[in-house]
């Protein structure tokens, strides 16, 4: 593969949350042709609007047709990510089997780009997610002798992250706001879009970072409870701040859950038992650009706009 030649990218995962913000960078450098993978043609098309991105759907656990769809792409970019299982085994199913079957059917000459999640080395003891995003990545670099890239952030922000206006939401209706654990365990919160400027730089350079494994951290480590507060400064809202032990924490979730209702799950309580902060095992994403931007500059604006369109 040629550095800054013309290159074809396929996107698994391209209409959430990190994908949409990706197809959105990658988009306007005419340079590239971008395809993403998508099970819902309508829903990824409404949520891509406007950019000149093309569809393909199949079925990704079929091998034969993987192999085939793939083959003619330069960059494999996966962002498949569940937050919960809705299904039994959603997490293995997609975070740990089909990066094997995806690293599987990769050659030598592509490059492989996979997102994974800081920590999961200490809390996937105990959290099926953690788990099978670790078995996920072995597999990974297993299948691949060094044309891969992996990326574990820690909590992502942005105008449409799943954390931040989560809560913000939940202040708006509720008096209190949990602190599961007492809200100790910590967060180096990264911004989505210094996450894709990382990605972006290692398609334009893929000989130098290939073989590589990256952490993605803010700046600032913080607790969980210091982020309900700065999300109730920020919202300026004066709600409680309740300490839940994890065990009733396991216990309300798994009620809620059986109702069909994911804004917490048990396995979510298991990570929040582990702080998701730097190991320093591995270089973060600031060797590959610089200035990340930091989650107190930003978070606000968007917290602030979105409750205006309630």
């Amino acid at each position: 593969m040629q550095e800054n030649s013309n290159k074809k990218i396929l996107i698994f995962g391209g209409s959430g949350f990190i994908g949409s913000d990706l197809v959105d960078q990658i988009s306007r450098n005419s340079k590239y042709k971008t395809d993403i993978v998508c099970t819902n043609r309508e829903k990824s098309k409404k949520k891509l609007k406007n950019k000149n991105i093309g569809f393909r759907i199949f079925d990704i656990f079929d091998e034969t047709i993987l192999k085939d769809q793939i083959k003619e792409y330069d960059i494999i970019i996966n962002l498949i990510g569940k937050l919960f299982e809705k299904s039994k085994n959603d997490f293995d199913k997609f975070h740990h089997q089909f990066p094997e079957l995806l690293s599987k059917n990769i050659s030598e000459h592509q490059l492989f780009i996979h997102i994974s999640a800081l920590g999961v080395e200490h809390s996937s003891k105990s959290s099926l997610y953690a788990k099978s995003k670790l078995e996920g990545e072995q597999k990974i670099i297993r299948n691949l002798e060094n044309n891969y890239v992996i990326i574990k952030p820690s909590i992502v922000f942005g105008e449409e992250d799943n954390f931040f206006n989560l809560f913000a939401e939940m202040s708006r209706f509720s008096p209190i706001l949990p602190l599961i654990g007492g809200g100790e365990a910590k967060f180096a919160p990264i911004y989505v879009k210094d996450i894709n400027k990382s990605i972006l730089e290692i398609i334009n350079r893929p000989k130098q970072y290939k073989g590589s494994i990256f952490e993605a951290y803010g700046k600032k480590e913080v607790s969980f409870k210091e982020l309900m507060q700065f999300i109730l400064k920020s919202t300026k809202k004066k709600r409680l701040l309740l300490n839940i032990p994890f065990s009733i924490a396991k216990f309300q979730a798994k009620i809620i859950n059986f109702l069909r209702i994911y804004v917490l799950t048990s396995d979510q309580v298991e990570l929040l038992k582990y702080n998701n902060v730097a190991s320093k095992k591995f270089a973060n994403i600031d060797t590959i650009i610089k200035n990340l931007a930091n989650y107190e500059d930003i978070v606000p604006q968007y917290l602030n706009k979105n409750s205006n369109d309630y």
